[in-house]
């Protein structure tokens, strides 16, 4: 009975003991609530395509201040991307050249959506307003986050992607 007992602990102890508690994670990106310039909060909606989601509707001229927490929990980021379907439609205003720099590298184009970070952070926030200038039902702002993680068996992924997709209708009057 005594040998049963012992056996029954050590094999779930060796197995503990032989696991690699290095973790991995998927890198996550999380919005909190956006509002408009008059402090109104919008909705967020889900969709049936993956990995977008529909903002509120918003008029010509509103300005959206939106936040992201990129979380690469265990691991570290790497890089984040922003993409807009289209720039007639809607602007992007980042935050100050000086606040992102600091957090940024030099090979980062800002412009172009592509800040690259050192890889010794798991998260960051980041805040940034999106302008709408002109009517569309296809304004869409993409982000992609990458983290240092390394999956032995292929299961996860060092990258995260979410795209939000707002209608922009005309200003009332």
């Amino acid at each position: 009975m005594k040998t049963r007992f012992f056996l029954i602990f050590l094999v779930p102890i060796i197995t503990f003991i032989s696991c690699n508690l290095d973790s991995s994670n998927t890198p996550q990106i999380i919005i909190n609530r956006p509002f408009n310039q008059i402090g109104d909060s919008l909705k967020l909606f889900l969709t049936d395509t993956g990995g977008e989601i529909r903002l509120d509707t918003i008029q010509v001229g509103d300005t959206i201040s939106i936040s992201l927490i990129l979380n690469a929990y265990s691991n570290n980021l790497t890089a984040f991307y922003l993409k807009q379907s289209s720039t007639t439609a809607s602007e992007v205003i980042l935050p100050d050249k000086e606040e992102m720099d600091s957090v940024f590298i030099t090979n980062s184009d800002y412009n172009s959506g592509k800040f690259l970070m050192k890889g010794d952070s798991p998260i960051l926030f980041f805040p940034f307003r999106y302008v709408a200038k002109q009517i569309s039902n296809e304004a869409k702002i993409s982000f992609t986050v990458v983290s240092d993680a390394k999956f032995d068996f292929g299961f996860g992924s060092n990258t995260a992607t979410l795209a939000i997709k707002t209608p922009i209708i005309s200003a009332k009057k």
